[in-house]
């Protein structure tokens, strides 16, 4: 037993003085950690509120916390708390190390400054990055809730087709009194005139904006939308014109004896020419007769009337969906004949719109426009060549009617005689129907064709749907010069199956031009359309005419004012339009289409691109997509270098306008500006 415990005395010892006798100064016991300092590697900054009464009676805590590389806090370390200068706000700070907690907390206060603005709070130790806040001043007459000192407020486009399947966004952005976006504004956006809007939200978004999406809901008469945006007492407003219904008619016949009864086929179409059923049209007939009526299912109208007892021209008046249409009736006095032509026709053409119809089970509501067009020389239209339609001995058996029937057609004023062709139950081959117009300068018996022109149409007993649309991408060609737009085009037959192997044609025609310029605000370009004009060609021939009736087409005198500039405006050559690849659909019934238009025109045309595919075992199909030349997002986001399209090449000033029409058109008068500036 002696000799164990000295055993482990000596082992005492021995492990003793291997440890330095464990005395003070002596190195650490063996297995144990060394004492170590921990060290801060950053900072994290957070106020107790976004927002500070500009009272002065209120403060907000800005805590910072120093922390190590494993989000440990660390003590004692010296921070800096400090507020932008230009913001002369106040910061308070009980000391200048974090505490035991890691954390040092300041006070913040908006000073002796009232106003709204937005305060910077910074938090800096040693080589640490730095780290920021913003705290906003807000008028604390409100109770603290945010306002604006000021609105803005934008719509993507001027115009709205009455589709009914396309919106155009209302933005509203929300400053302060230095013109800094400000988030959290309460705000309120209204349309009135039967529209709809769908708003993103309440109050503005972190860039101070609120938007809302405009539609023209389930009426699509031609008016003026007014868009209000509305936050405390600051109000903004702005205007939206639906436009896209048409009144087309049909007189039967053109020509009455005095007291012969007579009628008038009306159809209501919108933008894509689907129809609009349910519509009151208001009539003023011969003799200022007022009569009304509604619009069907096709959005059709018969009106029957009585020619007056006076020999002349008798105008026929309707007026629906925001337009005015006025047809003319000749009349003749007793056995009376209308003088026969003596001017020369130099062109005779006939064409059928739509070139492919469904056949008719009971109704009558598939329909062709049958025109007939008589040119003398020099592009001059022929009055009052007498006209008669028909099959051409019908060599396909396939029937149909004209609403004209054997009644002779005088042309008008611009040379057009028209009527439709009905078809009947039967289906035919592709272009198996013939449509010849009999025309002579006289009158002639029916039977007889001293002169004619013919067009061919197919008739189809399965329709084909065809749609058109685009992805809103803008492109830029080559040259770097043009904006180019891609659009799809989708061909299906009756069930939705992809139709392959379908001839599409295109076209595109320019609707309007616009006058004004882009402005810079805050973080973009803004468009500013001062006036909306026209197509000055009434008619789409590409000459200026001045019509019978003394109305000039070139009304803002431009022609060579400067030298080279054209009469008709807007200029035809604007807009360029191409298939890319083939023009008959792939085996997924596509087709892609592109517009090319010089960046300088950009936003300044409003065009309308109609698509139409017919050919193989099914209709045509129309489709057509309206909008406002595009332009480049980054372009107008690009605030340090004006746009391409900054001014208006037709100009920036307000215009004058008034309504033109050409002679004898069913078209609704059109909005021509008079001035080039």
């Amino acid at each position: 037993m002696k000799s164990w415990r000295t055993w482990v005395a000596g082992l005492a010892t021995v492990l003793l003085a291997s440890c330095g006798g464990g005395g003070d100064g002596g190195t650490p016991i063996v297995g144990q950690p060394p004492t170590t300092t921990p060290t801060a590697t950053d900072l994290v900054l957070v106020l107790s509120e976004s927002t500070i009464l500009n009272t002065g009676t209120t403060t907000v805590d800005a805590t910072v916390t120093a922390i190590d590389k494993n989000n440990n806090v660390v003590p004692n370390v010296t921070v800096t708390i400090k507020v932008n200068a230009s913001s002369n706000a106040t910061v308070t700070v009980s000391d200048t190390k974090t505490g035991s907690d890691g954390r040092l907390v300041g006070k913040i206060g908006v000073g002796s400054d009232r106003t709204l603005r937005t305060i910077t709070v910074t938090a800096e130790s040693g080589t640490l990055s730095p780290k920021t806040a913003t705290l906003q001043v807000v008028d604390g007459s409100t109770g603290g809730a945010p306002k604006a000192a000021d609105l803005a407020l934008t719509l993507s486009a001027p115009l709205l087709p009455n589709s009914g399947t396309q919106t155009v966004k209302a933005t509203v952005v929300a400053v302060d009194a230095n013109r800094n976006t400000v988030r959290n504004i309460p705000v309120t956006l209204a349309v009135n005139a039967n529209a709809t809007i769908g708003v993103a939200g309440t109050v503005t978004d972190d860039e101070g904006k609120l938007t809302g999406d405009i539609a023209i809901g389930d009426d699509k008469s031609n008016r003026v939308i007014t868009v209000t945006a509305t936050s405390g007492t600051l109000t903004r407003t702005a205007v939206l014109q639906v436009t896209g219904a048409q009144i087309k008619s049909t007189l039967l016949p053109p020509v009455l004896g005095i007291g012969q009864a007579g009628k008038v086929q009306y159809r209501l179409t919108d933008v894509s020419g689907n129809p609009i059923p349910n519509k009151t049209i208001t009539l003023q007939g011969p003799g200022a007769v007022q009569n009304t009526g509604i619009s069907n299912a096709n959005g059709d109208f018969e009106y029957s009337y009585t020619a007056p007892t006076t020999a002349g021209d008798a105008l026929i008046q309707a007026t629906a969906v925001g337009v005015v249409n006025q047809a003319t009736l000749v009349v003749l006095a007793g056995t009376g004949v209308v003088p026969p032509v003596t001017t020369l026709v130099q062109s005779a053409s006939v064409s059928a719109n739509p070139s492919v119809v469904a056949i008719n089970t009971g109704s009558t509501s598939n329909q062709s426009t049958i025109r007939a067009l008589f040119l003398a020389a020099n592009n001059a239209p022929v009055k009052n060549i007498r006209v008669r339609f028909d099959l051409d001995g019908d060599k396909q058996s396939i029937g149909g009617t004209f609403t004209a029937g054997t009644t002779t057609v005088y042309s008008d004023a611009n040379g057009v005689a028209s009527t439709s062709y009905v078809p009947g139950s039967r289906s035919s081959p592709t272009d198996g129907v013939t449509v010849r117009a009999c025309w002579d300068y006289s009158d002639f018996d029916v039977g007889a064709c001293p002169h004619s022109t013919s067009a061919t149409l197919t008739v189809v007993s399965d329709s084909l749907s065809v749609t058109v649309g685009t992805n809103n991408l803008i492109g830029i060609d080559d040259s770097r010069l043009k904006y180019v737009a891609r659009y799809v085009v989708q061909v299906v037959d009756s069930s939705g199956l992809a139709a392959a192997d379908v001839q599409v044609s295109a076209s595109v025609d320019l609707l309007q031009y616009l006058k004004g310029e882009w402005f810079l605000t805050i973080d973009r370009w803004v468009q500013r359309v001062t006036t909306a004009c026209d197509n000055e060609d009434l008619n789409r021939n590409g000459v200026s005419e001045v019509f019978s009736n003394g109305v000039a087409e070139d009304a803002n005198d431009s022609l060579n004012n400067p030298t080279g500039r054209p009469a008709l405006e807007p200029r035809k050559a604007d807009v360029a339009i191409s298939f890319e690849g083939s023009s008959k659909t792939n085996t997924n019934g596509i087709v892609v289409l592109r517009i090319e238009y010089p960046q300088n025109v950009g936003s300044w045309d409003v065009y309308n691109l109609v698509v139409s595919a017919s050919g193989i075992a099914g209709t045509e199909g129309r489709a057509n997509y309206k909008g406002t030349l595009p332009v480049a997002a980054a372009d107008v986001n690009k605030i340090d270098a004006e746009p391409p399209f900054r001014y208006s090449p037709y100009g920036t000033e307000v215009s004058p306008t008034e309504q033109r029409s050409e002679p004898g058109s069913t078209r609704p008068p059109a909005v021509i500006c008079l001035n080039r500036n």
